[in-house]
């Protein structure tokens, strides 16, 4: 910067300078924005815990549900193992009666 500035270079700096200071921030909008901040960060936070609340609710729910369903699927479960062992057992009965069927006209045939 040199000594010998212009009453222009002067009243053109200061211009500058005018015009640039309204953007700057002042001590009050500073605290203004923390306060803002705060309060959003107060209402994220209950939102957070809201939403948290809601979740466990929910999961709560959906382990209730998933229990009931693995009972009835047990119960499913029961009920085709029963129906199968019914089927291998009439079937072993069915083969059994047609073995004694066909050796007593075995029998029957070879004596005759």
């Amino acid at each position: 910067m040199t000594a010998d500035l212009s009453a222009l270079d002067i009243e053109r700096r200061l211009t500058a300078i005018e015009s640039t200071l309204p953007t700057f921030a002042t001590r009050a909008d500073i605290h203004s924005l923390r306060t803002d901040i705060q309060a959003m960060r107060t209402e994220w936070k209950s939102d957070l815990g809201e939403m948290r609340s809601e979740w466990k609710a929910d999961l709560g729910e959906m382990r209730a549900e998933f229990g009931e369903m693995k009972a009835e699927l047990h119960a499913r479960e029961a009920r085709l193992i029963k129906w199968i062992a019914g089927l291998v057992v009439a079937g072993a009965a069915a083969a059994a009666g047609v073995a004694i069927a066909v050796n007593q006209i075995l029998a029957a045939g070879v004596g005759g």
